[in-house]
């Protein structure tokens, strides 16, 4: 038990940070005219009916309206606040803005519920930003245990203490892997290979000490960087493949698994703070049926969208993938590279 108590007190040292950290993203912010203060336009954005008489929750996130985060979660919530006198009105396909207007329009009251990525929440708070660690799980159980345990909720805690806000939610976003026109089978395989991935240092770090090469750029770019030979790769779970229709310019698909990967429901503290004891017990239970609503869903596509490709032979599916191998790599030099590599190993531990 020492050495997780030794990495309690690191995380506790970092949280003594946190509020220096908090302020000097919200300087960068407001210095580069993000807007920070200003709360969002939303007047010309078509709103769904309402209860006149009910609450209303604005939620935002940048996902297709059939996505299953608005398909399955959002409807979820809807559905399940509805009785509780609550109305959620969605803004999906980042009609707010980008994940990080939407913290901040969290932040300062503009909206009520945001989808935010855990690299987007490390700009508050470093150590949220570990549930976009590669081989952090091998798989959705462990995510589960992980995301709805101890560890993570004392981080959540810690956030929400420093910055004000609160992660109501995790959710299963869905297993990443890599398409490319060669197979991948081991991490030399990678070396020489563009690889498309989000705009977040991590990715290029991870990609670094995996032999690949990561390469920034926008979702919406990949198809064209791809069908013209700007990028050799990209890396997404499976029904981003499909929407995308990646395979239309992509050989392989190589099942990598290197990141069981989450989005989070975020909210402000001084909204969790308005809610009546009855209230915020909904909101909360409504927030859990969601989780799994959204899990089942995404779990459901990928199992179906794989049989599918199979059946159909849409796209090569490399399953011998030494997974091992990468994994390896990840475990001796990953935890070095990052301000919170005690925690990505105390939650490792935790679910193994």
């Amino acid at each position: 038990m020492t050495h997780l108590s030794s990495r309690a007190s690191a995380r506790r040292t970092r949280r003594r940070r946190g509020a220096t950290l908090f302020t000097a993203a919200l300087s960068a912010l407001a210095l580069g005219g993000c807007g920070l203060w200003e709360p969002v336009d939303t007047s010309q954005i078509e709103k769904q009916a309402v209860d006149p008489d009910a609450r209303v929750i604005r939620f935002a996130h940048q996902y297709d309206p059939a996505h299953p985060v608005e398909s399955c979660g959002a409807a979820t919530l809807r559905s399940e606040l509805a009785d509780d006198g609550f109305t959620v009105e969605t803004y999906p396909s980042g009609q707010i803005g980008g994940e990080g207007e939407t913290t901040e329009q969290i932040a300062t009251g503009g909206l009520e519920l945001g989808v935010v990525g855990p690299s987007f929440l490390g700009v508050w708070y470093p150590d949220a930003a570990v549930l976009d660690a590669p081989y952090l799980f091998t798989d959705v159980d462990q995510f589960d245990e992980a995301t709805t345990g101890p560890i993570m909720a004392e981080v959540y805690d810690e956030m929400a203490e420093e910055t004000g806000l609160r992660v109501n939610s995790t959710w299963y976003y869905g297993t990443r892997h890599i398409t490319a026109n060669v197979p991948i089978t081991e991490p030399d395989d990678l070396a020489g290979l563009k690889i498309r991935t989000p705009d977040a240092p991590l990715y290029i770090t991870s990609f670094a000490i995996m032999h690949g090469s990561a390469t920034p750029m926008a979702l919406s770019e990949a198809y064209l960087g791809l069908q013209q030979g700007a990028i050799d790769a990209q890396e997404n779970p499976i029904p981003t493949i499909d929407v995308q229709k990646f395979y239309e310019v992509q050989d392989y698909l190589n099942l990598t698994g290197h990141m069981v990967q989450a989005v989070n429901i975020v909210s402000s503290e001084n909204f969790m703070d308005s809610l009546t004891a009855d209230e915020r017990a909904g909101v909360e239970d409504a927030m859990e049926k969601a989780r799994v609503a959204t899990r089942d869903c995404i779990v459901e596509a990928e199992e179906q969208t794989l049989q599918e490709w199979e059946d159909e032979g849409t796209i090569a599916i490399n399953d011998e993938v030494d997974v091992d191998a990468f994994q390896e790599l990840i475990a001796d030099e990953f935890p070095s590279k990052v301000p919170w590599g005690d925690l990505y190993l105390e939650i490792q531990e935790s679910v193994q």
